[in-house]
């Protein structure tokens, strides 16, 4: 009988939180109970508040859980395979529906600042050294968007033939390369400069201009051709 009036007071919880959702929103919400809410969709049968305190407590934010990698979640007791993909996909769909949005919104890569901001978007959340080939058009409007890369934190490589193929079959106009160093300065490194010098060098030979190289630290952003690394 006592087990059957807990399993009753839990459902009416967990129909008391939706409710709220549904009426107000998440503003009324503290961060734990957002994390509360998104668990009810993975652990169906259990508490989750004492799991959300605990996420909390662990990363500190609500940001540091939803952007926490699949495989380090899983670390943490009673997160489960399902439950860590749930909180990582959140975060994930969050960032490009973003991207998405400011794509809608015609960003124009010419404005340094839209560029900058647009790359900084990109790399939001990501815990490996990743690259992206940005091709754009006359007006500066992106075309395509390819991941050239996804390595480890510390290296990361582009390959030239693929690079141009890709800005040849969106008849680029120009592209812009931006590649992060998470977890450290944006400050390009020697073998950043010469990948850089090797890749416009090649696209000269296409006729497709190298617009910049951005690169995304942990904390700052820098723009390989304001500190005059390209021609």
């Amino acid at each position: 009988m006592k087990q059957k009036e807990a399993e009753n007071c839990h459902k009416g919880h967990r129909e008391h939180v939706r409710h709220r959702f549904v009426t107000s929103g998440l503003e009324a919400f503290a961060p734990h109970e957002i994390l509360e809410l998104l668990l009810f969709y993975s652990i169906p049968q259990r508490d989750t508040n004492p799991l959300a305190h605990k996420l909390m407590e662990t990363y500190g934010s609500l940001f540091g859980v939803l952007s926490a990698p699949v495989e380090d979640l899983m670390t943490i007791d009673g997160v489960g395979e399902r439950t860590a993909v749930l909180l990582s996909l959140i975060f994930q769909v969050g960032r490009w529906i973003r991207l998405e949005q400011m794509n809608g919104a015609g960003v124009n890569f010419l404005c340094q600042e839209s560029a900058q901001q647009y790359c900084k978007e990109l790399f939001c959340g990501q815990h490996n050294e990743a690259a992206y080939e940005l091709c754009l058009n006359q007006r500066g409007n992106l075309l395509t968007c390819n991941c050239m890369a996804n390595g480890n934190i510390r290296s990361v490589s582009m390959d030239i033939r693929t690079l141009i193929k890709n800005a040849v079959l969106s008849h680029a106009d120009s592209i812009l390369l931006t590649h992060n160093h998470p977890g450290g300065d944006a400050m390009p490194s020697p073998e950043d400069r010469d990948a850089t010098r090797h890749i416009e060098d090649a696209l000269d030979r296409v006729n497709i201009r190298l617009r910049d190289h951005i690169v995304v630290g942990e904390n700052e952003i820098v723009s390989m051709r304001e500190m005059g690394y390209l021609k």
